[in-house]
């Protein structure tokens, strides 16, 4: 039964209490979207507190009553019915109005409404604590989460002075979170006293407050892990508000714990037979090392060694496979990366290094910007370099001497306009393309062979007899290259020379192109002596080719933030769209691009410059790959008679 108050309103307006079973959502209801949202926590709300709002509603032909106001109090209402937690029959206090104004009413609840402000919610939720009720108890009684009541009790902790300032308008929500970072009231007043009014920045306010704390996001923080800082009795300080921002406290704990476990790296790397092993914590530069470095080589594998090496591959594969369609399965992932340092480890055992070279060459340790241990084996001091070339002699003939040749006369070193380093990673990637292309072309290895033999024979080297000296170069190979070669050593490991003059010419050749390729190396760094050399010999490899690098690398984000800024922006300035713009309207354009930080100019590389390949890469076209039709005979005869 439905029991009115004419009296308590007026002609359009009266005060009623409706059954929940009779009450139904109107279709002026404005609010379409998030009706339900939260619901539970409103029901808490109405539990703890009583209806503190009346439904708008109109009534129906049919004995119904229609909500135009309060859809989400009613679902709420009849949440809590089903609970238990009201009778069956409870009528709902509701205000009725005139059809009429059923949207109006709806409209105008909905647009006036004002969110409660942070600071008095905060001190409605203080008081309750502070009369001994816990957190969880308020949470449930205000249908809140938990950290959102914490959340709200950490605003209580701030200086008189930043609450007053939030009320004021001084200073954002988000502000006022970050100043929560710290409890001392010193600190936050001190700060906000020196930033400028308003404050609406809270990721300054937050680096201003962590001052000598170390973020877990930092490489050794991440290097040496938070268990294990955490395990050393190191305080970790947590954003209430942020989830993602975490300091460590203890920044000389932390360093300590860095340098032992880099340290232990060292030993066990030292293990190794290594001459020297140097770590690193702080990117250092190890100097005095030469250009080149020894190399592991990889042995023979038997059968079982490439059935392990094909499960991996395969469960690999199958991994990758179902993260297309379920990318954030972390079970996946950890599987994933599991499969593939399983791989890495079982690769790296295959190789072997020449113990005599290791008592000459050294190992460095680093740690990469994301916390990751970064092994360099091999590297010479320059003061070694004449021991290793003994040793070098002593066991196979290399052409290790020409790297430190002194340029000829009028010889100049050409600069790239690149660092050392980005330009020894450039190089890298043409070494492995051009090994990949040179192991499938045996005609080519061959001519190569021949070069070698012919060039050996006119510098009168010391080569006793007839004499071919293999010297394999250990590299991170194309895949291709990579299954091809370890196959051909599989099947021919235990052949013999009747064996091998069996074979046809075809298969002789081939395998020859697959071992010539894994003697080449021309990584250089665009400015020792030998690199020019080395460089005119891959340009001179990767035009005989046909070696199209855009098929084995590509201008990454990393790469443009590591080259300097004048060289992207000269590669920027020469793309069609910028090409086609007048003087006038160029300079404009480069000069906000040179004003540009590192990243932000890296990302517009990266994204106008597809396709583009440095000069270290770029394969010139070789002799008679180009002629002149006739058409292009008669346009030049038509111009010169002009």
């Amino acid at each position: 039964m439905t029991t009115e108050n004419p009296g308590a309103g007026t002609e359009t307006q009266r005060a009623c209490l409706v059954p929940v079973s009779k009450l139904i959502v109107h279709d002026d209801n404005v609010r379409r979207t998030d009706k339900r949202a939260d619901i539970e926590a409103l029901a808490a709300s109405i539990a703890a507190h009583g209806l503190l709002q009346n439904l708008s509603v109109v009534c129906m032909n049919d004995g119904l009553y229609a909500v135009v106001a309060g859809a989400r109090r009613l679902a709420a209402l009849r949440l809590l019915i089903k609970q238990g937690r009201l009778a069956r029959d409870f009528a709902a206090p509701c205000t009725l109005v005139e059809p009429a104004l059923s949207a109006e009413a709806s409209l105008a609840e909905n647009v006036q409404r004002v969110a409660m402000n942070a600071m008095d919610e905060m001190e409605a939720f203080a008081r309750l604590a502070d009369e001994g009720m816990n957190i969880e108890a308020i949470a449930e009684r205000f249908g809140a989460q938990v950290r959102h009541v914490e959340q709200r009790l950490a605003l209580g902790r701030l200086s008189p002075k930043i609450r007053a300032a939030y009320r004021k308008g001084e200073l954002t929500l988000d502000v006022a979170r970050a100043f929560c970072l710290t409890d001392d009231h010193g600190a936050q007043e001190r700060l906000f006293k020196q930033v400028p009014k308003p404050i609406t920045h809270a990721p300054n306010i937050r680096n201003a407050l962590s001052g000598g704390r170390a973020p877990a996001t930092d490489r050794l923080a991440r290097f040496v892990g938070l268990d294990a800082y955490d395990a050393a009795g190191g305080r970790v300080v947590r954003d209430l508000f942020e989830d993602e921002v975490v300091f460590l406290e203890d920044g000389e704990l932390l360093q300590r714990l860095a340098a032992e476990r880099i340290e232990e790296m060292r030993e066990t790397l030292a293990a190794e037979g290594w001459a020297w092993v140097e770590a690193q914590l702080h990117h250092g530069q190890i100097e005095g090392c030469a250009s080149e470095r020894v190399r592991p080589r990889t042995r023979p594998l038997t059968e079982d060694e490439n059935a392990a090496i094909a499960d991996l591959e395969a469960e690999i594969e199958a991994l990758d496979n179902e993260l297309e369609t379920d990318t954030d399965n972390e079970a996946l992932w950890t599987a994933r990366d599991a499969a593939e340092a399983g791989l890495d480890a079982l690769q790296a055992s295959f190789q072997t290094w020449d113990q005599a070279e290791l008592a000459h060459a050294g190992a460095v340790i680093t740690i990469d910007r994301n916390g990751e241990p970064l092994i360099t084996r091999g590297l010479i001091k320059r003061a070694d370099l004449k021991a290793i070339r003994k040793v070098q002699k002593s066991t196979t003939a290399t052409d290790g001497d020409a790297e430190t040749e002194q340029p000829a006369n009028g010889e100049r070193e050409k600069s790239t306009g690149l660092p050392k380093s980005l330009v020894e990673r450039l190089t890298s990637a043409r070494t492995r393309a051009l090994r990949a292309e040179l192991s499938a072309s045996p005609h080519v290895a061959l001519a190569l062979t021949v070069l070698t033999l012919i060039r050996r024979s006119a510098a009168r080297t010391d080569v006793p007899g007839l004499a071919i000296a293999v010297a394999p170069v250990g590299f991170d190979d194309d895949d291709r290259f990579e299954r091809a070669r370890t196959d051909a050593s599989t099947a021919h490991a235990d052949v013999d020379l009747a064996g091998l003059a069996s074979q046809p010419s075809e298969t002789l050749l081939q395998l020859l192109a697959l071992f010539v390729a894994e003697a080449l190396d021309v990584t250089h760094d665009g400015g020792s002596p030998a690199a020019g050399r080395t460089q005119a010999t891959a340009d001179e490899l990767a035009s005989v080719l046909d070696l199209d690098m855009s098929r084995y690398w590509e201008a990454s984000a990393e790469f443009w933030e590591k080259a300097p800024k004048a060289y992207t922006v000269e590669a920027i300035s020469g793309t069609p769209a910028m090409a086609k713009l007048s003087e006038k309207a160029r300079k404009p354009k480069l000069a906000a691009l040179t004003k540009m930080k590192r990243a932000d100019l890296a990302r517009v590389a990266q994204r106008q410059l597809k396709g583009w390949l440095p000069d270290v890469l770029i394969t010139s076209p070789r002799s008679g790959a180009f002629a002149v039709t006739s058409k292009g005979q008669a346009a030049i005869a038509h111009a010169d008679a002009a």
